[in-house]
């Protein structure tokens, strides 16, 4: 079974993109605009030794305070938008770290947006 480039980061969009249309789909008669956090938490379960994290997807119905590592989407049925706040911390990444796996560097230069939270664009 071979793997292609950008298969698991789809099947996460997709997933994400599943689990925020269910909460969504719950909350549609709500009048007043409603929150949906979005963040990360270390599991019980490790995985070479270190903890998976599990993602976590819940609506508030009072604005929650901004933290780093959160996801925070404000949702207005009335107009059908959801407006979207990301707090995500600035840590460098050891790329380097990648060799022992195999990856070998490029010129490549990838430009994320979050205006819609499961869209990206890769340059």
């Amino acid at each position: 079974m071979s793997q292609e480039t950008g298969e698991t980061a789809l099947a996460i969009m997709e997933d994400d993109k599943k689990r925020l249309e269910e909460i969504v789909n719950a909350n549609k008669d709500r009048k007043d605009p409603y929150w949906i956090v979005i963040f990360a938490k270390p599991a019980h379960q490790m995985f070479q030794g270190k903890h998976a994290l599990l993602k976590h997807f819940k609506p508030y119905t009072t604005k929650p305070r901004s933290q780093v590592g959160q996801i925070v989407g404000e949702v207005n049925n009335k107009t059908g938008k959801i407006l979207w706040e990301v707090n995500m911390p600035q840590i460098p990444f050891d790329f380097d770290a990648l060799k022992i796996y195999g990856a070998k560097p490029c010129d490549e230069i990838v430009t994320e947006t979050t205006t819609i939270p499961w869209a990206y664009i890769t340059q």
